[in-house]
């Protein structure tokens, strides 16, 4: 142990500890909010330059947030912004959304 007592799970355990996400390729859904200070406009203009594709955005609301499909690995690297407050994923049914919303974002 270490002079301060403190000792980590991998060493208590004396274990190997891994952390693995998703494949940075596969494709999911995410929550994207914008920091409070940006303009929701300003902010659009830059996600959508971020996606490439207009047809990645699913929903978006002026209260500064939208909803994308990118592959993991983009997600986390749209982190890394400023512009950007949090990302995280969400289970998306777009089925349902069109559903209620008569709106089809495809699956």
């Amino acid at each position: 142990m270490r002079d301060d007592d403190s000792v980590s799970m991998a060493e208590l355990f004396d274990a190997e500890i891994e952390v693995d996400g998703p494949d940075p390729d596969e494709v999911g859904t995410f929550f994207v909010k914008r920091e409070p200070d940006v303009d929701h406009d300003q902010f659009m203009v830059a996600l959508l330059g971020f996606l490439g594709n207009p047809d990645r955005l699913l929903v978006h609301h002026r209260s500064g947030f939208a909803v994308v499909r990118l592959p993991f690995g983009r997600a986390q690297r749209l982190r890394g912004y400023p512009w950007v407050s949090v990302v995280g994923g969400v289970r998306f049914d777009p089925e349902q959304f069109a559903a209620v919303t008569n709106i089809d974002v495809g699956g």
